[in-house]
Formats: C-alpha cells, sequence, structure tokens
C-alpha cells in the first residue's frame, strides 16, 4: 500500500509538471497593462534614435495646417506610410481635405483592427486596409512653429478587445515662439490590435496663418520589438502534454516491473 501511494504522487507530479509547462507557454500571452510613459524632452532627433534602437513605424495618423482650405493643392489630414519606408518614405496612401477654425476644437477618432486603418476628424472619414500587423506602442507628436499652437485634449485609449477598457491619456500640446519650433511627444505602451484613440485636435494661431506641417500633430502606431514568448501551436500543446502523459506511462511500467523483481 504504501508503494502504491507514493506511485499516485509521482504520477499527479508528472501531471502537474506538465500542466505546469503549458501554462508558461500560456502566462505571457495574457492581457498587459496599459502603460503612459513620460516623454518629456523628447525631439524629433530622440525619436529618430528610437527608431535605430527597434520602433517600427506601421502607419501615421496626421492632421496639420496644409492650406486650410478644400483645396487639393495641400492635405490637410493623412494616413501615412512609416517615415522610414524604403520607397515612399512618410507618404499618404490616402489623404483628406479639412478647414480648421483658429481656436475651434474638432473632435477625432482613431481606430485599428489589425487590418483596417480608420481615422475621423470632424466629419471626414479616412480608412485604408494598405497597413497589418501587430501593434505594441504609439508615439503622438505635437507641432507648433512662431505664433502658433496645437493641443490634443481629452485623449481617451480604449482597447477593443476587452469590455470596459478604455484608459484616459490628458492631453498634448506645442506651442511654437520668436525663440523657434515646439515639439512635444506622448508614448503608450503595452497594446494591441483592436484598438481606438479618441480625442479633440485644437489647431490656433496670431498673425499670419501658418503653412503645410509648419502646424500639425501625428499619431504614430507601431511596434517596438516582437513578442518574446508566443503560444505554441496546437502540435505543440499536444506535444507538450502528450510528454506529460508519457512519462506517466512510463514510470507505471518502470513500478510494474519493480514489483516482478525485473
Amino acid at each position: 500500500m504504501i508503494f502504491r501511494k507514493k506511485s499516485i504522487n509521482h504520477r499527479q507530479s508528472l501531471f502537474v509538471l506538465a500542466l505546469t509547462a503549458l501554462g508558461l507557454f500560456l502566462a505571457p500571452n495574457s492581457a498587459k497593462a496599459f502603460t503612459l510613459v513620460d516623454r518629456t524632452g523628447l525631439t524629433d532627433t530622440g525619436f529618430n534614435q528610437l527608431e535605430d534602437q527597434g520602433f517600427n513605424e506601421l502607419f501615421v495618423a496626421e492632421g496639420r495646417i496644409g492650406n486650410n482650405s478644400l483645396n487639393d493643392a495641400e492635405r490637410e489630414l493623412g494616413i501615412n506610410r512609416n517615415d522610414r519606408d524604403p520607397n515612399f518614405p512618410a507618404q499618404p496612401v490616402t489623404s483628406g481635405q479639412f478647414v480648421w477654425g483658429n481656436g475651434t476644437p474638432v473632435d477625432f477618432t482613431l481606430d485599428y483592427t489589425g487590418s483596417t486603418v480608420n481615422y475621423t476628424v470632424g466629419n471626414q472619414l479616412l480608412s485604408t486596409t494598405a497597413f497589418n500587423g501587430p501593434v505594441s506602442d504609439i508615439f503622438l507628436r505635437t507641432f507648433a512653429t512662431d505664433n502658433s499652437s496645437v493641443k490634443l485634449s481629452d485623449l481617451v485609449f480604449n482597447d477593443l478587445s476587452k469590455t470596459d477598457s478604455q484608459f484616459t491619456i490628458g492631453s498634448l500640446s506645442s506651442s511654437g515662439t520668436s525663440s523657434g519650433p515646439d515639439t512635444n511627444y506622448i508614448q503608450i505602451s503595452d497594446i494591441s490590435a483592436p484598438f481606438e484613440i479618441t480625442g479633440q485636435a485644437l489647431l490656433s494661431w496670431t498673425g499670419t496663418e501658418p503653412t503645410r506641417s509648419n502646424l500639425a500633430y501625428q499619431i504614430k502606431v507601431g511596434n517596438s520589438s516582437p513578442p518574446s514568448q508566443q503560444v505554441p501551436e496546437p502540435g505543440t500543446l499536444g506535444a507538450i502534454l502528450l510528454t506529460g502523459i508519457a512519462g506517466v506511462g512510463f514510470s507505471r511500467r518502470k513500478q510494474a516491473l519493480a514489483l516482478r523483481g525485473l
């Protein structure tokens, strides 16, 4: 009886070991917490260094002053390629015309399903399926030159894969002065698709109206690094469990041989 109890305990231990190994593969893929990274003082040069270190832009949603009209000589809105695209760096795959009111806040929404980007500013919708793939980070950027300012306010990040998963980001702004332009960043990390960002964009200026990208904001969506561990394929999961079961079977045969004196 004592020997049988030890055998049972041993089989249970092997099962626990197999399940534990399976859990180690599954655990890293549990939901990550939303992280807001302090990027005070980050410049465009610093952002380029982050790209050198492994951040890869997937796409960029942009709002800019353009020529502030419905004339298509300059765009005001765009969903752009990444700035290191070998053929068309930072060029829009889709764009739109928009008239910004001086000091008038405008609602915007950006959502990404993993294969479709929808970007709405006011009543303008831009949509594209040109981008697909995982994401882990978002950088929001504001830029303003002399006598102008841009502010993104009431920013909210929503993890669409879960219910009640909205996170308040706050606001981001830049104000250009006579001493030079002003650039600011916010980074959102530990995210995945599908997601949605909502907020308000406000562009304002005094004197001569700025043009082109001299008053602008961008939402840079990308991936800092591939996941360190991934969920095994179904065949791998089965192999893990079968390894545990095989271990139990081997143990039982070994104990039977011992009882027969072999």
